[in-house]
C-alpha cells in the first residue's frame, strides 16, 4: 500500500470528504421546495365554496337590505379612509426624499402606501358587488365599469 492510499483511508475516516455533507444538499433542497411551495400558495387565488348568487347568498346569511346597505356605508367610509392614509403616506415620502435626499425611506413609505391602497381597492370592490348585486365579479368587470 502506497502514501496516499493510506492518507485516504485515515483523513476519510478523520475528515469527512463529502461535499453533499458539507453544504447539506438535502436540507437545501428541502428548504427550496418547501419555498416552491409556500410561493404556490400565496400566487394562487382561493377557490369559493359555495357557488350562488347574491340573493342565494343573503338567505343563506339572513342579511336584511337595509343590513346590505349599512354594509356598503361602512365600506365606502372605509374605503375613504384607506384613500386618505395612502395619501398622506404618498405625500409624506415625497417630503422624505426632499428634505432628507432620502430614497430608501421613499421607498419604504411608497411600500406602505401600496398596501393601503391596496385596501382601498379591497372595499371598493366590494362595493362594488354590493351595488351590482353580483357575487364574482372579476377585476375586468369592476374596470370597465360605466357607473
Amino acid at each position: 500500500m502506497g502514501f496516499f492510499s493510506t492518507a485516504k483511508k485515515v483523513g476519510g475516516t478523520v475528515v469527512n470528504f463529502k461535499v453533499t455533507k458539507w453544504v447539506g444538499l438535502d436540507r437545501l433542497t428541502q428548504s427550496t421546495k418547501q419555498l416552491g411551495r409556500i410561493t404556490k400558495s400565496l400566487v394562487t387565488p382561493e377557490q369559493a365554496e359555495y357557488s350562488e348568487t347574491f340573493e342565494e347568498a343573503l338567505k343563506r346569511l339572513n342579511l336584511s337590505e337595509d343590513q346590505i346597505n349599512a354594509r356598503r356605508i361602512e365600506f365606502t367610509k372605509l374605503m375613504l379612509i384607506y384613500l386618505l392614509i395612502s395619501i398622506v403616506l404618498f405625500s409624506y415620502s415625497v417630503y422624505i426624499v426632499y428634505a432628507y435626499k432620502n430614497i430608501l425611506g421613499f421607498f419604504m413609505g411608497f411600500s406602505i402606501t401600496l398596501f393601503a391602497l391596496s385596501h382601498a381597492f379591497r372595499y371598493h370592490f366590494w362595493v362594488f358587488q354590493i351595488k351590482h348585486k353580483k357575487l364574482g365579479c372579476s377585476v375586468r368587470d369592476w374596470f370597465l365599469d360605466k357607473h
